[in-house]
């Protein structure tokens, strides 16, 4: 019933249903990542709501701005990243506990093991790129700088894997502990692509057809470092063709200077002050599968307003 799928992404859900549900899961937890790490930027992330459509559809993944890798990025983790937790939890019926083995095993001395059920990493990083990766080989600097992108975005919740234990003994007194590997919270692997958005890397394509990556200045590792090759606009305006959808409206900090005072936010236009009760999601859940489920709060106060 999701419109928008590729073919490729059609078979996918014919022959694991489940297993694209959890993966339609993980876009949705990436756009709201997005937007919670974006709160504070004049694009936000609100564009990638597809009402009913994949957030690859939103025109600003259609270019190569900074804002669109950082995009693809969160996507493809989040994909891998729900994927990986449904396996831990039994949740799929084509894939279970990951490997249990480990390079650093417990020495004579220690007292774990590894045990209980890892999270099938390796599982969900192929499915991520089944699903978000073209098969075809990329033949311009728009398919080369999304596949790029995805794999920085899997490479981040790798990076980021933590240990889990149990204990065991009697009286809880943990003589024993059995530790398995897990997926990081998601909001770690936000961050850590946030952190990545701030040093994007620009690449100067002498040949867009060719999609040869020439980063500008001197030659720079890009191994796991978003890049992009498009000057972003300064989305003060709503412009449907770049997806902004302009900061007019927007709620902005009035003593702030950053990024979200209503100097920056509101593009000197200037800010109204009102007075405003509205009513917000708040307290939201993920639930497999595959739905958000948020209470609704009645919130009064007096805010900034972009003009």
């Amino acid at each position: 019933t999701l419109s928008g799928l590729s073919k490729r992404q059609l078979g996918l859900c014919l022959r694991s249903p489940d297993v694209t549900a959890s993966a339609l899961q993980g876009l949705h937890i990436a756009v709201h990542e997005c937007q919670h790490q974006l709160r504070d930027q004049r694009w936000n992330c609100s564009a990638l709501e597809g009402g009913g459509r994949l957030p690859h559809h939103s025109a600003i993944l259609k270019r190569g701005f900074r804002e669109s890798a950082f995009s693809f990025s969160m996507l493809a983790a989040g994909v891998m990243h729900a994927v990986a937790t449904a396996c831990s939890l039994g949740k799929l019926v084509s894939c279970g506990c990951g490997w249990k083995g480990s390079s650093s095993s417990p020495g004579p001395q220690d007292t774990w093991e590894w045990g209980g059920c890892n999270h099938d990493m390796d599982f969900g990083e192929k499915f991520s790129r089944d699903f978000l990766d073209s098969r075809e080989a990329p033949r311009d600097i728009q398919a080369r700088m999304q596949i790029h992108n995805n794999r920085v975005g899997r490479q981040v919740v790798t990076e980021n894997l933590k240990r889990k234990c149990k204990c065991h003994g009697t009286s809880g007194s943990c003589q024993f502990k059995t530790c398995w590997r897990a997926a990081p919270e998601f909001r770690v692997v936000g961050a850590a692509l946030r952190e990545r958005l701030g040093r994007a890397i620009f690449i100067d394509t002498h040949n867009r057809n060719s999609g040869a990556f020439q980063p500008r200045l001197r030659p720079r590792r890009l191994s796991g470092e978003l890049v992009y090759f498009e000057k972003s606009p300064d989305f003060c305006e709503r412009d449907p063709t770049v997806g902004s959808p302009g900061t007019r409206g927007r709620a902005c900090n009035k003593t702030s200077r950053l990024l979200d005072g209503c100097g920056s936010l509101c593009c000197g236009r200037g800010h109204n002050v009102l007075r405003q009760t509205r009513v917000e999601r708040c307290h939201c859940r993920f639930h497999w599968c595959c739905y958000v489920l948020c209470d609704e709060c009645k919130v009064t106060e007096w805010v900034n307003v972009c003009k």
